[in-house]
């Protein structure tokens, strides 16, 4: 196990932010984190990498609490692109060269090469389509051995957001590392992840492998019987259904995703006292 959460909680300003939030991240897997904004990701993204610490709950990272020892193996890429004044480039590569003993600079020239950046100016300068590729290559050149990433193809173009995600894979799979990427862009983690957890204000709904979930859930379109099972929630005029049976069809990831969140999960602690105003 590289990561292991159980039931983590922290708040901002007596505002509850994480709700007894659990999962595992299992070595060699790339995990995604889904949810809508104010869900939970990135705070629990911050609280695995030890910029900040949980009020309670249990967290492991490689078996351990998150210590400077422990951080050395972890490489990050933050949502918002923070960037140092007057850093050029090359500044930006010299620090992640001392950070991390397993540098890998071949991984990074190839980055840099394909990318053209430009390592003599000023990073704050670059378009934020350029700094998110720069910050993607820092943290894949890293070498450590679990990488995280918030948003990672945020403001990339589709096409360059495919090769990016296609580049990750294939990093993580030749390489044997693991990586955790909190994104909106449920296509593209349909393509790459291994395993998810559906988040919603701080707690997680479902957490499986996308095969899995696939397996143990069918779209059942309008007018057909609904087999037995748990009914998730609704899809355009279909049905997601938790079932053995063969009915309907297998459900792609978006389905599932957006069908937990708008299921009666989603709303079980208040369902009994505020149950008239949810029309679920």
């Amino acid at each position: 196990m590289i990561v292991s959460v159980d039931k983590l909680r922290k708040s901002f300003s007596s505002k509850p932010v994480l709700n007894d939030i659990s999962f595992n991240v299992e070595q060699g897997d790339i995990f995604a984190i889904v949810g809508p904004n104010g869900a939970g990701k990135t705070t629990t993204l911050r609280c695995i990498f030890g910029e900040i610490a949980p009020e309670g709950g249990e967290l492991t990272v490689f078996g351990e609490k998150v210590t400077s020892r422990i951080k050395e193996k972890i490489a990050v890429m933050t949502e918002d692109r923070l960037t140092f004044r007057r850093f050029l480039g090359e500044d930006y590569l010299r620090m992640w060269r001392m950070l991390y003993p397993g540098w890998r600079e071949k991984v990074f020239t190839s980055f840099a090469v394909h990318y053209k950046f430009n390592l003599n100016e000023r990073v704050e300068t670059y378009s934020m389509g350029m700094k998110t590729l720069f910050h993607i290559a820092l943290t894949v050149a890293s070498g450590a051995d679990l990488l995280i990433l918030d948003e990672p193809t945020q403001s990339l173009d589709p096409v360059i957001r495919q090769e990016v995600m296609g580049v990750l894979r294939d990093y993580v799979l030749q390489e044997g590392k693991t990586m955790i990427i909190s994104s909106h862009e449920i296509y593209d983690l349909e393509e790459i992840a291994g395993s998810f957890a559906v988040v919603l204000e701080g707690k997680v709904l479902y957490s499986d492998t996308i095969d899995g979930a696939k397996e143990t859930h069918r779209i059942i379109p309008k007018g057909q019987t609904i087999p037995s099972g748990e009914i998730i929630g609704v899809t355009g005029e279909e049905t997601l259904v938790r079932t053995d049976e063969e009915a309907g069809r297998f459900p792609n990831f978006k389905e599932i995703v957006l069908c937990y969140l708008q299921s009666k999960k989603a709303f079980a602690p208040f369902e009994e006292e505020f149950k008239p105003r949810f029309k679920i």
